[in-house]
């Protein structure tokens, strides 16, 4: 069973994916309004937020329950004092006791909340976007699978899973994508690394704070609008472009050149050429780098291993590569009243999740209060 500190320390991850607080490297559009309230979130999750809760539902202060222990003893000793005959279990020494037991029960109170905080989010938020997730529970005699939509009466009901969402065709939408190199960098070695770039980093000397990446669009043909469907000859690639891929700016800015168009060479599947031409795009970069004066740090900084479980050996260029690639190729919703429908979604969650009206109408007194 988790710890309280363990599932707090799970709800704060949680809520610094959702407010976009564990991408510091990304310097563009959202994330730049993010960081600009960075500080102001982050003092929200880490102090005001668990504050609420710990004064709501945190450990109970052992003078309180040393002074619940002592009212269970002066409740036996009226007893004895008026004749009982079994002091121990008189309602007045009853009642005490489950005031005590419902005390020490408050101490595992704030743990649910933060694991009821964390599952919530899990469930409407993912990669980025709040989305009526399907999700799944087990259903059982006394309590049915949930199953909620807005329902005013009507004889017949169709809800679709993103309604009250606006669709975005991300394909024609495009903003350069700009990162921070060294932010990425810090964030994604460890602390005891012993690489030459971690202890540039600590120390703060032979490695700029600041190298500042941009991948750019230089060419897009025209493609398909609205909601219509493109065929699978007119797929669009990012191909990295061959005359002129990598320039430095006079500021010190890396900017990395794009084309965006159908490819009369493709011989495979979408998914597939898309990784062709992200690895290829990969290799003219290294290799252009290679051969530039003044860039370094830039290159040691993208040779560096960011793997994951499926490809140990993937480089940091290659992270920035797929993640730029998989942004504009990937459509998405907007939920146009988000606020309305998580407060929705919270309220039948408490009311199905976290307690049920049976678990209330069957709790003693002290246990109700509790729920």
């Amino acid at each position: 069973m988790p710890s309280t500190d363990q599932l707090r320390a799970k709800l704060i991850d949680k809520l610094k994916e959702l407010f976009q607080l564990n991408q510091p490297d990304l310097d563009f559009g959202f994330y730049r309004i993010m960081h600009a309230k960075a500080e102001q979130v982050s003092s929200f999750i880490d102090n005001d937020l668990l504050s609420v809760i710990r004064d709501a539902f945190g450990q109970v202060d052992e003078d309180q329950k040393k002074l619940l222990k002592d009212a269970i003893d002066k409740e036996i000793q009226k007893a004895k004092e008026y004749g009982v005959a079994d002091p121990e279990n008189s309602p007045k020494v009853l009642e005490a006791k489950a005031r005590y037991e419902a005390a020490k029960d408050t101490a595992s109170a704030e743990a649910e909340i933060y694991d009821h905080l964390y599952r919530f989010f899990e469930r409407y938020y993912d990669d980025g976007d709040f989305i009526s997730r399907r999700y799944y529970t087990r259903e059982t005699s006394g309590k049915a699978a949930p199953f909620a939509i807005p329902y005013n009466g009507e004889e017949v009901k169709l809800h679709w899973a993103n309604a009250d969402q606006y669709y975005i065709k991300s394909t024609e939408y495009f903003s350069n994508y700009r990162f921070n190199l060294s932010q990425g960098i810090k964030k994604m070695l460890s602390p005891d690394d012993t690489d030459i770039l971690q202890r540039a980093i600590q120390e703060d000397t032979n490695f700029p704070a600041n190298l500042n990446v941009i991948f750019r669009i230089v060419d897009a043909s025209e493609g398909e609008h609205g909601n219509i469907k493109g065929s699978e000859d007119n797929k669009r690639f990012f191909i990295i472009h061959k005359s002129h891929p990598v320039e430095l700016t006079e500021a010190g800015e890396l900017i990395i050149n794009f084309e965006y168009r159908s490819d009369p060479q493709k011989t495979s599947q979408e998914n597939t050429w898309r990784d062709t031409k992200n690895t290829e795009a990969v290799e003219t970069i290294f290799n252009t780098l290679r051969d530039m004066p003044a860039v370094e740090d830039f290159l040691r900084g993208f040779e560096l291993i960011a793997p994951t479980e499926k490809k140990k050996e993937r480089t940091l260029l290659e992270k920035y590569i797929y993640q730029y690639t998989a942004r504009n190729t990937r459509d998405y919703f907007i939920h146009k009243d988000l606020g309305a429908f998580l407060k929705r979604e919270l309220d039948f969650y408490i009311k199905n999740e976290v307690m049920r009206l049976d678990d209330i109408e069957n709790a003693d007194a002290p246990k109700a209060e509790d729920y």
